[in-house]
């Protein structure tokens, strides 16, 4: 299941001084900029974005010079002392009140459940001289945990198939790590193993989000990619752990860094979707395990 990343947006946002002068000098390639550059800024956990314009023009398929204009020339992000990263002040101030309420929320239902439970918690140690009432009591109580047992372990709840692969499948870290630097052949950083607590935490979450095929996919779509092997006007180049940020693995998997070539679309054309299934399915196996 893709995760889904919320930001506000008003419905008269194009009547915004600023956003007017976008509109007049760059038309709704301008004001899409805008907006798309927003959806980045949202899907970055510190709401900030780098300042490489070749890389977010190569990202949103559009002219770095539109990038750049739309960033510095109409007052609508802020730069950070060293000049590296730019934010927009008006859209962190509207996730601060977003986050602070969902901070509220998570704390009201951790207060909720910790009274809720203590409550129970009493009503299970009250002893009267009925041994009765006792008994049903305690057999209430009983039936009541019973059903809320079965509620949390119910087989009928949908759970998406990558959860289930992700939780079924014992990953051999060792055989991915050999995997990635065979296909990748050191272009990216050689990775060793072990592999820290924090990456193996990143890994386990992207096949719980895409699969395990997904994340063979990933690798090979990446070795294949000239632009994140270096091969740009800026130098950038991207690693292992750029590769498996939740921001960065769907986009290197949907094909936002693939070579644009007529001859790489000719071999997508080509290829017969069996025999890239198969292979997907067999690499995966290699390099996860059963």
């Amino acid at each position: 299941m893709k995760k889904t990343n919320y930001f506000s947006h008003d419905s008269n946002s194009r009547n915004d001084e600023k956003l007017l002068a976008v509109r007049m000098r760059l038309g709704a390639e301008g004001y899409g900029v805008y907006f798309m550059l927003l959806e980045r800024l949202r899907e970055e956990s510190d709401y900030m974005s780098i300042k490489d314009y070749n890389m977010i023009a190569f990202d949103l398929r559009v002219d770095s010079k539109t990038i750049k204009s739309v960033v510095e020339e109409f007052g609508l992000f802020v730069f950070t002392d060293d000049g590296k990263y730019f934010y927009s002040e008006s859209f962190n101030s509207r996730m601060k009140l977003k986050d602070e309420s969902k901070q509220k929320r998570s704390e009201a239902g951790k207060k909720g459940m910790k009274s809720r439970w203590k409550s129970e918690k009493d009503n299970n140690v009250i002893n009267t001289d009925n041994n009765d009432i006792t008994k049903d009591k305690k057999n209430i109580t009983s039936k009541v945990k019973e059903s809320k047992v079965k509620e949390i372990i119910s087989t009928d709840v949908d759970i998406p198939e990558s959860e289930k692969q992700a939780s079924r499948t014992q990953i051999d870290y060792k055989k991915l790590i050999e995997f990635f630097n065979s296909e990748t052949k050191g272009v990216f950083g050689e990775v060793r193993y072990p592999l820290s607590s924090k990456r193996q935490d990143s890994i386990r979450a992207r096949i719980r989000e895409h699969g395990k095929e997904a994340f063979a996919e990933m690798i090979k779509k990446a070795s294949n990619s000239d632009f994140l092997k270096g091969n740009n006007s800026t130098g950038f180049q991207a690693t292992f752990d750029w590769l498996i940020k939740p921001t960065n693995f769907p986009k290197v998997l949907e094909g936002n860094y693939d070579n644009r070539s007529k001859e790489n679309k000719e071999t997508k054309r080509n290829n017969a979707d069996a025999d890239r299934l198969e292979w997907l399915a067999r690499k995966a196996e290699e390099a996860f395990g059963s």
